[in-house]
């Protein structure tokens, strides 16, 4: 009889197999085709559910900054948006299959977070609507609106289950090495062209390498600015203060930690980018006060350091590379004239465009402008050539607080700074009251987020592109901690009076 039930399972399977792997070669001969994209697809969702419903929770907090695409969906949706989606939807079918996988309970967070979504919400529904090219309207700037509403679902999806206890370095290293993949933008022609399917999911920062030497589009710059170096040095220095701190670097006796975290700076500096490099000292300093290191016998020395490097840095910055005198610029060294005349030129170009915008800001104060705009206006942007105007009309302002109140107006520059600010809240408490195990991730965690609040406002900001980070840290901080912390409560004895016991009297002597 098990025989039996065994040949029948093995025809059914195979029954099942031979005709869809004849149907898969047949649509592969004309791989390009829309259809065979969707079919191909689909089977390979239907295959990989297993492992979905297994490990889409680490998944998605590995892929949460990494660049990875999803090649073959129209528009070229980024990876985590995708398992943003799937996460959540799992999540919620667990949810109403066994009621006890509840969501972590974050109302500090989730009620600034829908409300910010209502807004985003209205204001396109307002404003044109999602239009999205790709989906065959005359629209543009869908995307943005995507990317948010991403985010917000990603959050829920992260915070649906705590991280294993055992497994949280893991999880912090996933989350933070993902933006390493950005340096996988400057490989095409350092590697083989054998491998060059690889750049079908990871983005490249230019098409020269793919153009015939003769080409007009050859790239003309002779100025390397690799934005993917720089962030794959900010991903290696945050990995190692989150898991070390400035104390289990420079205090552990671990030469190699100090190297690590030396090459990480380097490599953070070489992308020529000044906001890189204000938002990594102002993380060291913000850090090295919470771990109270001024109170220890590193500061002296490590102040004679600084003054030292200081003054090297001042002698010898005109003959530092063209990159690093550029990230080095907001400071006053004496820099190259070329240096200075293209960061002036750079300054001057956003001065100019939030010049332009401020007196607009009355207009989008109740209903926001948003991200749409037409196609007809685009072209007329792009013939009148790219600028400060095109970078306005598409909504790039280069400026935090401008990328939240024009396109959201006023209601959500309330919704977003209350996000910020209970953001703010729980990672203090999650690093103030969590569990001692992760109190350096908390630590760094909560000075990562202030720093990075910090040079949105101050020095460089875009909303649609620098939310999910923050959302990202604090849907991370949640997870880790199983919720927000809250301070804990000693217990107090409680008097019980036994009613069938008598009190024993007191002498009270008779005054003469």
């Amino acid at each position: 009889m098990s025989n039996a039930s065994a040949l029948f399972r093995s025809l059914l399977i195979y029954g099942l197999c031979l005709p869809l792997a004849v149907v898969l070669g047949y649509l592969l001969a004309n791989p390009l085709d829309f259809t065979t994209v969707s079919v191909v697809g689909v089977v390979f969702f239907i295959l990989i559910l297993p492992l979905l419903l297994r490990w889409h929770h680490p998944w998605l907090i590995a892929a949460w900054n990494s660049t990875a695409m999803l090649f073959f969906i129209p528009g070229r949706p980024q990876l985590w948006m995708g398992l943003a989606a799937v996460s959540l939807g799992i999540s919620i079918l667990q949810y109403t299959l066994n009621r006890r996988l509840t969501f972590l309970q974050a109302p500090t967070i989730t009620r600034p977070l829908l409300f910010f979504t209502a807004v985003v919400l209205i204001t396109a529904r307002l404003t044109g609507g999602f239009g999205a090219r790709v989906f065959g309207g005359d629209t543009y700037g869908g995307r943005r609106y995507f990317m948010i509403l991403a985010a917000a679902i990603g959050f829920f999806a992260i915070i649906h289950r705590r991280i294993p206890p055992k497994r949280a370095g893991l999880y912090v290293a996933l989350f933070f090495l993902g933006a390493a993949s950005m340096a996988i933008a400057h490989l095409p022609g350092k590697i083989s062209p054998a491998f060059n399917f690889v750049f079908l999911i990871f983005p490249v920062a230019s098409l020269s390498a793919f153009m015939d030497q003769n080409s007009v589009m050859e790239q003309t710059s002779s100025v390397f600015r690799g934005f993917g170096i720089s962030q794959l040095g900010v991903s290696l220095y945050c990995l190692m203060l989150a898991c070390y701190g400035i104390r289990g670097i420079l205090l552990a006796g671990k030469p190699w930690r100090l190297g690590v975290f030396l090459v990480s700076v380097v490599l953070g500096m070489a992308g020529g980018y000044r906001t890189t490099a204000f938002l990594l000292l102002l993380t060291f300093a913000v850090l090295f006060y919470l771990e109270r290191l001024h109170h220890t016998r590193v500061f002296l020395p490590l102040i004679l350091v600084l003054f030292t490097c200081g003054g090297l840095i001042t002698l010898l910055a005109p003959r530092l590379p063209y990159q690093f005198q550029r990230s080095l610029a907001f400071l006053p060294l004496p820099l190259d004239p070329m240096v200075r005349y293209d960061t002036q030129g750079s300054t001057e170009w956003r001065l100019k465009m939030w010049r332009d915008l401020v007196p607009q800001i009355p207009r989008y104060l109740i209903v926001g402008k948003g991200y749409s705009f037409s196609g007809r206006e685009a072209q007329q942007i792009s013939q009148g050539g790219a600028g400060a105007e095109g970078a306005e009309f598409v909504g790039d302002y280069h400026n935090g607080p401008l990328s939240v109140l024009v396109p959201f107006g006023l209601f959500g520059a309330i919704a977003f700074i209350w996000l910020l600010v209970a953001g703010l809240r729980v990672l203090y408490q999650n690093y103030q009251f969590g569990d001692p195990a992760f109190h350096q991730y908390n630590i760094f965690l909560f000075t990562f987020f202030l720093a990075k609040v910090i040079s949105f406002f101050l020095v460089f900001g875009s909303l649609y592109s620098d939310l999910p980070m923050i959302l990202g840290l604090l849907a991370l901080s949640i997870s880790l901690n199983g919720g927000v912390a809250k301070p804990a409560v000693a217990p107090q004895p409680k008097v019980v009076f036994n009613r069938f016991r008598l009190r024993p009297s007191i002498h009270r002597p008779i005054s003469a």
